[in-house]
């Protein structure tokens, strides 16, 4: 009796484990929707409390609440605008709308300008906020109104995500459905997959939105784009993986035992490899800038989810009807490869060196025309659509007025020194106008610049106006916040790409248990990061007419490229291990070549497909995130893992896995009983 309980038991286990996760996915199903609502969809722009302009912030304070709107009228009529009928006209804006300051007419008559300060810069009442001004402002006679400014930057960044996460999710889901079906020829599998990607995203937007009740971590928009492909794409790659294996087995056992064996020789890499992204991305917790700090322990959440999707929910399913889950083909054994990786591992065998030479030759090339890109920061004009209504009320602000209206540098200064100061600032390059705020006890000048608060000119005026200063005043203000980011994020590529490198090294020792292989493992997925930058350059100069983009782009992109770089070759590398324990390093290498081949080969282009989903996000910057790691991804899956490394491994030798011995070594006895035991046990 006890006998058939456990066999029942072992029996109806995969309905179980599919039973709750379809209630774990029911439970959280609508935590996504939740979580960008309840956060927000403008992305976070916090800047580290020792910043100047931080402390300008705190010291010069100015009016309360929320952020200014710049409303500019253009005539309509052949009679010039009257500045008295405007500010008449704002008088009817409710106090708990808005203040709207003096009106200015242009030297030509034909526009005017306000600055009017929000009363509430809350995300849930700025659109409310900025309609109302809008609707007043349209009241005036013969004046087409428009509104420029960081408020209706903030409110078209919203409007422009809006829905945006669904639209995403099922872009990318159908093109990994796709994919799936093109690679295995069946109906119901690819379905599968893609759900395990699902339900691991809604674990994880659940989670997520708790530790955001907590006050742990901010979710915005950007971050929740990013994490919707990286938990869909390592979802689905994870069960591809760990499916490549099952495919391998199928033939010669029974559905349970091949799912059993494969499910033993792969979650070690399967865990090594999450485990790679998500401290990968902790590493993030070293930035200056607060909202990297989210989208790391973000991240490090998402790779946990990942994971117990991939090993549970996939193997499951497969196992309630092993036959129809891969109808019409059925399972087929994967282990050769097939030609076309027959023909590379030939290829490798014969030609080593030059194979390597001439990649590194190749990755060089591309890798030298990264110098295209110009992360100085993207303006909000070329960030959103040139049709946002923001974008174009810019434009109208700076062709009748200093393009800095409305959102001026602040400069904080001694009252004693304020007269020489003010001069210093009046003649500093690219300062339009000055203007004296407040006296006491400290002086602030609001310094108008000739260019867009958030463009490149405009920090450079930054620069130099701190650069006059001397250190006898403070500058801050929207254009010195911009300038501050940028100076923030490029110092944080000083201190996080190292401690990435650091941390994928260490992993990739403790997992391979060699010096020199990972040694040549991270040097090959940096040269493939640099290469990627250098391909997306030529991409962007061609698709959006130019190379700029911002600091921090660069920073993403190499956390994602190294990781999710050094994550293929984990799993080749610990494939090829397992072969040369069996049958020496160099045979060992070109099997483990062969047999992974078409797994990783279709799991790369899967997570490349899935990341370049963002191009459809309404940022550029994300786009831009997205172009440079789904060409990284697909030129390490295509490029560097089938060719370059194992052309090194089958080259050096022995000298791979210096200073340990080579796995093969002692390869004696029974090769069966050997390969058994190597198929149970973890590397």
């Amino acid at each position: 009796m006890r006998l058939f309980r456990r066999q029942f038991v072992v029996a109806r286990f995969p309905v179980f484990v599919v039973a709750a996760w379809l209630v774990v996915a029911v439970c959280t199903a609508a935590f996504p929707g939740r979580l960008a609502s309840d956060s927000g969809q403008r992305p976070a722009m916090t800047l580290p409390a020792s910043a100047e302009s931080s402390r300008v912030a705190r010291e010069a304070g100015g009016p309360a609440g929320g952020p200014p709107v710049v409303i500019v009228w253009e005539a309509t009529a052949a009679r010039p605008l009257n500045a008295g009928t405007a500010q008449r006209v704002l008088g009817k804006l409710p106090r708990s709308v808005g203040s709207p300051g003096p009106v200015t007419s242009s030297a030509d008559g034909r526009s005017l300008v306000c600055v009017v300060t929000l009363a509430d810069g809350d995300d849930a009442r700025l659109g409310p906020s900025l309609e109302r001004v809008r609707q007043i402002a349209e009241s005036l006679p013969d004046g087409k109104a428009r509104l420029a400014g960081p408020a209706a930057g903030q409110a078209d960044l919203e409007t422009s995500f809006e829905g945006i996460d669904g639209k995403l999710l099922i872009i990318a889901l159908a093109a990994v459905a796709a994919i799936l079906f093109l690679v295995h020829r069946s109906v119901l599998l690819p379905l599968v997959v893609a759900a395990s990607g699902v339900v691991a995203l809604t674990l994880c937007s659940a989670v997520l939105y708790a530790l955001r009740s907590w006050g742990v971590v901010t979710v915005d928009g950007q971050v929740q784009g990013i994490l919707s492909v990286l938990v869909i794409g390592a979802t689905t790659d994870y069960g591809l993986l760990l499916l490549a294996r099952y495919h391998e087995h199928a033939p010669e056992m029974s559905a349970p035992a091949a799912m059993r064996t494969a499910w033993r020789a792969s979650w070690a890499p399967i865990a090594a490899s999450a485990a790679t992204v998500a401290c990968a991305m902790v590493a993030l917790l070293l930035s200056a800038l607060p909202a990297n700090h989210s989208l790391a322990l973000a991240g490090a959440v998402a790779m946990a989810c990942c994971v117990p999707a991939a090993l549970t929910f996939v193997p499951a399913a497969v196992l309630l009807g092993p036959r129809a889950m891969f109808w019409p083909r059925g399972p087929h054994s994967g282990r050769s490869g097939g030609r076309g990786w027959s023909l590379i591992t030939a290829v490798v065998e014969r030609h080593a060196r030059p194979v390597w030479t001439v990649g590194c030759a190749l990755l060089a090339g591309c890798a030298a025309l990264a110098v295209l890109l110009a992360p100085g920061g993207l303006p909000l004009g070329e960030a959103l659509a040139p049709r946002a209504p923001s974008v174009r009320a810019q434009s109208a602000l700076a062709a009748h007025f200093p393009a800095g209206t409305g959102s001026p540098a602040i400069v904080v200064v001694d009252s004693e020194g304020a007269a020489r100061m003010r001069q210093r600032v009046d003649t500093t390059p690219g300062v339009a106008r000055t203007e004296v705020i407040t006296a006491r006890p400290r002086t602030t000048i609001a310094a108008t610049l000739d260019s867009a608060p958030d463009s490149e000119r405009a920090q450079e005026t930054i620069g130099r106006l701190r650069a006059a200063t001397g250190g006898g005043a403070q500058v801050g203000g929207y254009p010195a916040q911009v300038y501050d980011m940028q100076r923030a994020a490029e110092r944080d590529r000083t201190r996080v790409l190292p401690a990435v490198l650091v941390i994928v090294l260490l992993l990739l020792l403790g997992l391979l248990r060699s010096l020199a292989l990972p040694v040549v493992l991270v040097v090959v997925a940096v040269a493939n990061f640099f290469a990627a930058l250098g391909i997306s350059a030529v991409i962007f100069d061609g698709a959006f007419g130019s190379t700029a983009t911002e600091p921090s782009l660069v920073l993403f992109s190499f956390v994602f490229l190294i990781a999710l770089g050094v994550d293929y070759n984990i799993f080749l590398m610990h494939r090829v291990r397992r072969e040369s324990l069996l049958a020496g390093q160099r045979t060992g290498t070109l099997r483990g070549l062969r047999a992974t081949g078409n797994a990783i080969s279709s799991a790369g282009v899967v997570l490349a497909v899935t990341f370049a989903t963002l191009t459809v996000m309404p940022l550029r910057y994300l786009a831009q995130i997205g172009v440079i790691v789904a060409v990284g991804v697909l030129l390490d899956t295509l490029f560097v893992r089938p060719f370059l490394v194992p052309a090194f491994a089958v080259d050096m030798g022995p000298w791979l896995w210096w200073p340990t011995k080579p796995p093969g070594e002692a390869c004696l006895g029974n090769v069966g009983e050997q390969r058994s035991q190597h198929e149970m046990a973890p590397v």
